[in-house]
C-alpha cells in the first residue's frame, strides 16, 4: 500500500524522513515461504471449492431463508451512550480539522495523518466488519446537523424529493474520489492538505442533508455511511433506530442473506469496494512496477503527472474489470436459472462482502498495527508544539508487534475464510432465489469458478511484498 501512513511506518523503519523507498504493508522484511508459492495459491482455491461441495452434500435448507438473519438477543442502547459517542466522534472531526490547519506540518508530528488514514479509515472499517457499524449512531456530520436543527427548534432541510435516477451514485463517486485521493493525489499526507478534504467534505455532505434531508442523504450520497453500512452487514451487532437506537446480536454474516436486490448503484457501490482495495494492493507487485519501466521511460520517477495518470487508469479499470467479470458470472447463472440478470446481480452482489473484508484485513492489518503505535505519543501532542498532555510523547514504536510470517498466514488464513463465507452466502441465497434445489446447486457453478480464481489471484497479490517464493 502506498498510502501515507504505510510510508510513514516504513520511513520510521528505515531510519529516514523520506517516503520514495517505502515498503509495503509497513514491514522490513519478507518471509521465506518454506512450500512454492503456487502451492499455497492451489491449496486456497481447492480448499473455497471443497467448501461449496460440503454445503451442496450437507447444508440443510428446509429451515428457511430468513432464519440465519433472525437476531438471538436484542435490546435498547442508552442515550448517554449514543451522546457520548456522538461528542467523541464530533470532537475528533474537531480536532483533526485544527490540527491540520494550525499544526505542525509534519507528517510524523501531527495527528491528522495517521488518525484519519490510519485508525478511522482502517480501524473503524474492521470494527464495522467484525463488530457492528457504530457509525450509524455516532456519525459526527449527522450529530452536528441534528443538534444545529435542535438548537434553532426547526429543521434546516427543505427535503427535496431525491431523485430516484440517482440512487447511491453520490456515494459510488466520492469513494472512487476518496480511493483517488489515498493511493494516487500528490501530496496526500501533508496535514493541511487532508483538513480541507476534510472540511470540503463536511460542507459538501451538510449541503447534502440541507437540500435532501439527513436520511435520504446518509443513503446515498454519503460514501462513509453506505461503506460501513455493507460492512456492518458481516458484523454480529446490528443498530437500528426504533425512536431510540435498539441492538441487535445475530449470526456473522447474517445481515448479508436477505431476498432483496440491492439496487443497481449499491450494486456498483459494492463492486467498487472490492475493486478498489484489489488494485491497492495490484500497485504493490512486481508487475506493476515491470509495466510502469515500460510505459515511463524511467519508472516511477520519470514524470510524476505521467506516473498519476497511469495509477489514475489502473484505478478506472480495475473495478470495471472486476464489474465485466462479475456480470458476466451473473449472466451466466441468469441463464442456468432463466432468470433475470438485473435481480441476480443485485442478490449475489452481498456474497463479495466477505471477500471485501477478508481482503481488508489482509491487505491492512499490519498498517493498524505497526503505524498506529503513532497515535499513542500524538495523542499527547496532537499539533505538534512539543506538549505531553498524557505523559505518552516518548512512547516508540514497537516494530516487532508483527512480521512478515505473520502477515502470510494471516493474509491466507483472511482471504481462505472470506471466500468460504462468500460460498455460504451464495450457496443460501441461490437455494432462497431459485427454489429448485437442482437449479440452485447448478447455478452456483460460474460463482464458484470466480470465487476460487480471484481467492488465488488475490492471495498472488498480497503474496508479492511480503514473502520470497520457495526456490
Amino acid at each position: 500500500m502506498r498510502n501515507q501512513p504505510t510510508r510513514v511506518a516504513a520511513a520510521l523503519l528505515a531510519g529516514a524522513w523520506t517516503f520514495d523507498d517505502a515498503s509495503a504493508h509497513a514491514l522490513a522484511q519478507r518471509y521465506d515461504l518454506p512450500l512454492p508459492l503456487e502451492m499455497f495459491l492451489f491449496a486456497a482455491g481447492a480448499a473455497v471449492a471443497v467448501s461449496f461441495v460440503i454445503l451442496a452434500l450437507f447444508w440443510r435448507h428446509d429451515s428457511g431463508h430468513g432464519e440465519p438473519g433472525r437476531p438471538v438477543r436484542n435490546g435498547r442502547v442508552p442515550a448517554g451512550i449514543v451522546v457520548v459517542g456522538q461528542l467523541i466522534t464530533v470532537g475528533t472531526l474537531a480536532l483533526i480539522v485544527a490540527a491540520g490547519f494550525f499544526g505542525n506540518q509534519n507528517t510524523f508530528k501531527n495527528i491528522a495523518p495517521v488518525g484519519v488514514w490510519v485508525i478511522w479509515w482502517v480501524g473503524l472499517t474492521l470494527f464495522s466488519a467484525f463488530v457492528g457499524n457504530v457509525w450509524v449512531m455516532t456519525n459526527p456530520w449527522s450529530a452536528i446537523f441534528g443538534f444545529a436543527e435542535w438548537l434553532v427548534r426547526r429543521r434546516l432541510s427543505l427535503n427535496l424529493p431525491y431523485p430516484q435516477w440517482l440512487g447511491a451514485w453520490p456515494a459510488c463517486a466520492l469513494l472512487l474520489l476518496f480511493t483517488w485521493l489515498e493511493l494516487v493525489a500528490p501530496e496526500r499526507d501533508v496535514p493541511r492538505n487532508i483538513a480541507t478534504a476534510t472540511a470540503v467534505y463536511s460542507v459538501f455532505t451538510w449541503a447534502g442533508f440541507a437540500l435532501f434531508g439527513r436520511d435520504s442523504w446518509l443513503r446515498n450520497g454519503e460514501v462513509f455511511s453506505v461503506l460501513f453500512g455493507l460492512f456492518g452487514r458481516f458484523a454480529p451487532l446490528h443498530f437500528v433506530n426504533r425512536g431510540g437506537w435498539c441492538w441487535e446480536l445475530r449470526f456473522f454474516a447474517a445481515g448479508l442473506l436477505t431476498p432483496t436486490p440491492l439496487p443497481p448503484p449499491l450494486t456498483a457501490f459494492t463492486l467498487l469496494m472490492l475493486g478498489t482495495v484489489t488494485i491497492d494492493g495490484v500497485m504493490e507487485t512486481p508487475a506493476w512496477a515491470a509495466l510502469v519501466e515500460r510505459v515511463l521511460a524511467g519508472g516511477a520517477t520519470a514524470s510524476p503527472r505521467a506516473y498519476m495518470l497511469l495509477q489514475s487508469a489502473l484505478l478506472l479499470a480495475g473495478p470495471l474489470l472486476l464489474a465485466g467479470l462479475y456480470l458476466g458470472t451473473i449472466a451466466a447463472m441468469a441463464r442456468i436459472g432463466h432468470a433475470h440478470i438485473g435481480t441476480l446481480a443485485g442478490v449475489f452482489v452481498l456474497s463479495l462482502v466477505p471477500i471485501s473484508i477478508g481482503y481488508h484485513l489482509a491487505h491492512y492489518f499490519s498498517l493498524l498495527a505497526i503505524a498506529g503505535q503513532f497515535i499513542i505519543p500524538l495523542a499527547s501532542d496532537p499539533f505538534g508544539y512539543g506538549w505531553n498532555l498524557f505523559g505518552t510523547t516518548l512512547y516508540r514504536i514497537d516494530i516487532g508487534l508483527v512480521d512478515a510470517r505473520f502477515i502470510w498466514y494471516l493474509a491466507v488464513g483472511a482471504i481462505v475464510t472470506g471466500h468460504i463465507v462468500a460460498v455460504w452466502v451464495g450457496h443460501v441465497t441461490a437455494y432462497a432465489t431459485f427454489g429448485d434445489a437442482v437449479v440452485a446447486r447448478r447455478s452456483q457453478y460460474p460463482m464458484l469458478a470466480l470465487m476460487v480464481g480471484y481467492t488465488m489471484l488475490s492471495l498472488w497479490i498480497l503474496a508479492q511484498p511480503i514473502v520470497e517464493p520457495a526456490r
